[in-house]
């Protein structure tokens, strides 16, 4: 609960941090890896977050599609690989299309989501999502020309990374992964998820894992994302040899005694 409520707006579309500058090169980013548009700045999706059976209103968090009883979670990812806003937890229940326009998010798109010269910005989502101000999703007419299907082939591609997030999330926090232990209204499973995504944004940081190296061949140079992580509270402390040593020969010995022990024993 500390770490949330001291930092959560980074989980949330920070204008202040989310520039018009930044934004054009996340732009330039996805088209450098093969967007057939120029517009395109970030990737939108939803994910759902198993949990255990609920004793009661079951129905209210039952998800028809996969079959499951979840909550969902909405993300918006830059190329950097940087969860930069999530909406939920909402009922598994609801779709794509309706937590999309219940989280106002569409409204700080129109706001903020430009280039410093006045050009349209749009995030990209899978068919769930409609057409609309700042938001492309695939075509999905029933005969798609092959200019068309070229287009959803290359922005399939494109969009793939913001699946490797929620992968990401729960390989790197397994707890929130295993299902009998987010028990609705009996632990706060959706403060869990949360801090596991904002973690996971200072994992990014620190190591540069697939998302970035897929847009950029290798990590990508931010100062200010540096900064976010590493001008902490915390610090770091040498631990000096001799002091290591020491303590892997008393854990050494007292193996040793443990083994003689269980030799008396037997």
């Amino acid at each position: 609960m500390y770490i949330w409520t001291q930092w959560k707006h980074l989980l949330r579309f920070d204008p202040t941090q989310l520039t018009r500058q930044k934004f054009e090169s996340f732009a330039r980013a996805f088209q450098a890896k093969g967007s057939p548009l120029d517009c395109i700045a970030g990737l939108i999706d939803g994910t759902l977050q198993k949990n255990a059976w609920p004793v009661q209103n079951q129905r209210l968090v039952y998800n028809g599609w996969k079959h499951i009883h979840c909550l969902k979670y909405h993300a918006v990812i830059s190329p950097d690989g940087l969860v930069i806003h999530v909406y939920g937890p909402v009922d598994g229940r609801h779709h794509d299309e309706t937590v999309f326009k219940e989280s106002g998010l569409s409204e700080l798109l129109e706001k903020h989501f430009w280039t410093p010269q006045g050009q349209a910005l749009y995030l990209y989502g899978d068919p769930g999502y409609s057409v609309g101000p700042h938001l492309i999703s695939p075509y999905k007419d029933p005969g798609l020309t092959a200019e068309k299907q070229a287009f959803n082939t290359a922005m399939s591609r494109i969009r793939e990374p913001i699946e490797w997030v929620f992968k990401e999330v729960a390989q790197q926090f397994t707890f929130i992964d295993f299902s009998r232990s987010q028990k609705i209204l009996l632990s706060p499973c959706g403060l869990y998820y949360l801090v596991s995504l904002l973690m996971c944004n200072a994992h990014t940081i620190l190591h540069y894992p697939q998302i970035p190296q897929y847009f950029t061949g290798g990590p990508i140079k931010d100062s200010d994302l540096d900064s976010w992580c590493l001008d902490s509270v915390w610090e770091e402390v040498e631990v000096e040899a001799d002091a290591y040593i020491g303590s892997e020969e008393e854990e050494a010995a007292e193996d040793s005694n443990s083994e003689d022990s269980d030799t008396v024993d037997q």
